[in-house]
C-alpha cells in the first residue's frame, strides 16, 4: 500500500501541473498583428535645375617667352673698337641701330685693292676689244667671209669681260665685309645678355649677344586631352581659329589679352599634354609691360554648350552622377556628363529643367528611398568664395543661383 502511494501521489501532482500550465496558455491574450510603417523621409537641401547655354573657360598657366630669339654673331673677324650704350644686358634697341664697331682698316684696304683690280681688268678688256677689231679687219682683207673664232679673238674677249665682272664682284664683297664691321640690330628688340666687349677680338661666327624681338611674346600653355575637347584648337592646316586668352599675374592682378594661333606639332610623350601657343602683340607697349620670363595664369575661351547646370562639386555622386528627387519624392541616382570641374564648382549636362538635385546626401543612399527636399532660395544657397574659382582675378565667380556662370 505504501508503495502504491509513492507512485500515485507524484503522478497526481504532475497531472495537476500540466493542467495549470495548459490553462494559463489558453487564457493568455493573443498578440495583434500590426502593419509596418515607412520611416519618416529625411529633410535634405536641394536646388531646382535651370539649364542654360554656357561658354566654358579653361584655366591653365605658363611662362612668357619671346616669339623670336637669336644669337647675334659676327660675320667678319676683327677687334671690337667701340660699343653702343644700348649694348648692355636688358638694353632695348631699334632695327638698324649699330651695336658694335669692329676694326675696319683691313677691309678698307681690301676695297681699294678691289677697285685696282677692276681698273686692270677694264684695261685688259679695252685692249682685247682693240685686238678683236684689228683681227676682223685683217680677216676681211683676206677675202674670207667665214672667220675663225680663235683668229677673231672671241674667246679672249669673253675672258676679259668675265675678268671685269669678277673684279666688280670682288669689290662688292669687299664693301660687304666692310659694312659688316658695323654689327647692327636685325629687328626691334632687347638684349638678354652680351658675350663680348670693347677690345675683344672676334672671329667669324662668334656670338656677341643673345637678343630677342619685342614685336610679340609667346606663352606655351599645357592643355590636357579632356580640356582640348572643350576648345576649338587650331589643329588642322585649314583651321584659322584665334582663341581669345586672358592673362593675369597671381599677385597684383595685372591683365593682358592674347590669342592662341597654333599648337605644338605633337603631344608631349612624357606628360601626355599638348601645348597651345598664345601670342601677345607689342608686349612692352602695354601698361604694365608683359616681361619675358613672367609666370602668368591664363583663361582660354572654350566652346559654348547648351543646357549646362552649375552645381557645387561636392554634389557629384560617384564622380559622374547626381541625386535626383522625382515627383513622388523618391530618390534616383542619375548619370550626368561632367564638362568641367572648376574650383569648387562642376559644370554638368544631362539634367532636365525643373528637376530637383540634392545639395546634401542622406546618411545612407538607397535608390527609391523617400526624401523630403528643402529647396534653397537664391539667398540661402551656399556662396561661392573668390578662392573657389581658379584665377578669380581674371573671371568673376559663378552665380549658383542663376544656374550658369555670368559671362
Amino acid at each position: 500500500m505504501a508503495r502504491l502511494k509513492k507512485i500515485v501521489v507524484p503522478l497526481i501532482i504532475l497531472i495537476a501541473a500540466v493542467l495549470v500550465v495548459t490553462g494559463l496558455n489558453l487564457s493568455r491574450p493573443k498578440p495583434e498583428q500590426q502593419s509596418l510603417s515607412e520611416p519618416l523621409a529625411p529633410k535634405i537641401r536641394a536646388m531646382v535645375a535651370e539649364p542654360k547655354p554656357q561658354n566654358i573657360v579653361i584655366s591653365t598657366q605658363g611662362t612668357v617667352r619671346p616669339k623670336r630669339e637669336i644669337d647675334l654673331a659676327s660675320q667678319v673677324s676683327g677687334q671690337v673698337m667701340s660699343v653702343s650704350d644700348l649694348f648692355v644686358d636688358g638694353g632695348f634697341f631699334k632695327q638698324g641701330d649699330t651695336l658694335l664697331l669692329l676694326d675696319s682698316r683691313d677691309y678698307k684696304i681690301e676695297v681699294i685693292r678691289a677697285k685696282s683690280r677692276i681698273a686692270e681688268a677694264e684695261q685688259l678688256l679695252a685692249t682685247e676689244r682693240g685686238r678683236v677689231f684689228q683681227a676682223k679687219r685683217e680677216w676681211r682683207d683676206l677675202g674670207n667671209k667665214a672667220g675663225n673664232k680663235l683668229f677673231l679673238r672671241e674667246p679672249q674677249l669673253k675672258a676679259a669681260e668675265a675678268a671685269v665682272e669678277a673684279a666688280k664682284a670682288d669689290l662688292d664683297q669687299a664693301r660687304l665685309n666692310l659694312g659688316r664691321t658695323s654689327i647692327k640690330a636685325p629687328f626691334d628688340g632687347r638684349i638678354r645678355n652680351i658675350n663680348v666687349n670693347i677690345g675683344q677680338y672676334l672671329t667669324v661666327g662668334m656670338k656677341v649677344a643673345r637678343v630677342f624681338s619685342v614685336d610679340a611674346a609667346e606663352i606655351r600653355l599645357p592643355i590636357t586631352i579632356s580640356q582640348s575637347e572643350l576648345l576649338e584648337l587650331p589643329l588642322t592646316p585649314s583651321q584659322e581659329t584665334r582663341l581669345p586668352v586672358s592673362l593675369a599675374t597671381t599677385v597684383g592682378g595685372n591683365q593682358w589679352q592674347g590669342y592662341i594661333s597654333r599648337t605644338d606639332a605633337s603631344i608631349d610623350s612624357r606628360s601626355r599634354v599638348m601645348y597651345g601657343i598664345v601670342e601677345v602683340e607689342k608686349p612692352f607697349e602695354s601698361d604694365p609691360p608683359l616681361v619675358v620670363g613672367l609666370f602668368v595664369n591664363a583663361e582660354i575661351a572654350g566652346k559654348r554648350f547648351d543646357k549646362v547646370v552649375i552645381i557645387p562639386r561636392m554634389v557629384l555622386y560617384e564622380k559622374n552622377h547626381v541625386l535626383i528627387v522625382g515627383s513622388d519624392q523618391r530618390l534616383k541616382i542619375h548619370p550626368v556628363k561632367v564638362l568641367q570641374n572648376r574650383g569648387e564648382m562642376a559644370f554638368i549636362t544631362g539634367v532636365q529643367p525643373g528637376e530637383i538635385i540634392l545639395l546634401d546626401r542622406p546618411s545612407y543612399v538607397v535608390e527609391g528611398m523617400k526624401v523630403d527636399p528643402v529647396l534653397q532660395s537664391s539667398g540661402s544657397q551656399p556662396p561661392v568664395s573668390q578662392s573657389s574659382v581658379t584665377h578669380s582675378s581674371v573671371k568673376a565667380p559663378p552665380d549658383l543661383s542663376a544656374g550658369v556662370v555670368t559671362q
